[in-house]
């Protein structure tokens, strides 16, 4: 696990310079939570969001030619992979601390009650929309890099909105919505769930293309 934390470490000093696009984050809970938005739709844009910034660091990493630099990092494969998807992780993380925290102050400047079960359905909705959307996009960017992987990284977006709205439209899932909200507790350990499996098949995917990535020459001429 040293080799894990170097490489998280590594990426969180990478994308230091990229900080202050974080706080925009900041700035779209306050609008939505002005607008009197629910705690679930306040996560599930946190999410969103920063599905679409974390991955920023195979945008850097590729731009800077940094492959020598982790390549100096003495861990293996597995953990170079690992490395990266606890530092996606803990962005996501630790935004949805932030926006918790930010919609209990909404809760008390409206002296009005908060409810546990909803936060809960929240965060499980919020996980499964970052892990569908990253757990595509990961494998992607680490078999392709991230100039070849971007039109391709759109996908994930694409099918989370499908998803999304397509309740609406076909009457016969209607019903999942109904027991999203009868069932809060037991739909977002299902979303929780669901969403570490699609983690834990995106991590494999992926260490499976990095390493056949790392061992063709025409791709890891130069590399370390």
């Amino acid at each position: 696990m040293t080799g894990v934390a170097r490489i998280t470490k590594l990426d969180f000093f990478i994308m230091k310079s990229q900080g202050i696009s974080y706080l925009s984050l900041v700035a779209v809970i306050l609008l939505f939570g002005l607008m009197g938005s629910s705690i679930t739709v306040l996560c599930i844009t946190g999410a969103w969001f920063i599905a679409l910034m974390a991955t920023n660091i195979f945008a850097i990493q590729e731009k800077n030619h940094l492959d020598r630099l982790y390549g100096s990092v003495c861990v293996s494969l597995n953990e170079v992979v690992l490395g990266r998807y606890t530092f996606v992780f803990l962005n996501y993380f630790t935004s949805m601390v932030v926006i918790i925290i930010l919609y209990l102050g909404f809760v008390l400047c409206r002296k009005a009650t908060f409810d546990v079960p909803d936060i809960m359905l929240g965060l499980g909705l919020s996980f499964l929309v970052f892990s569908t959307i990253t757990g595509i996009q990961m494998p992607l960017f680490f078999k392709m890099g991230y100039t070849k992987a971007k039109l391709w990284s759109v996908i994930p977006f694409a099918v989370v909105m499908l998803l999304v709205v397509l309740p609406s439209f076909v009457s016969a899932l209607s019903g999942i919505l109904d027991f999203a909200q009868s069932h809060k507790e037991l739909f977002a350990f299902a979303c929780i769930l669901t969403s570490c499996i699609i983690q834990f098949v995106s991590y494999h995917i992926a260490v499976i293309f990095y390493r056949r990535c790392r061992s063709c020459p025409s791709k890891s001429a130069g590399k370390t």
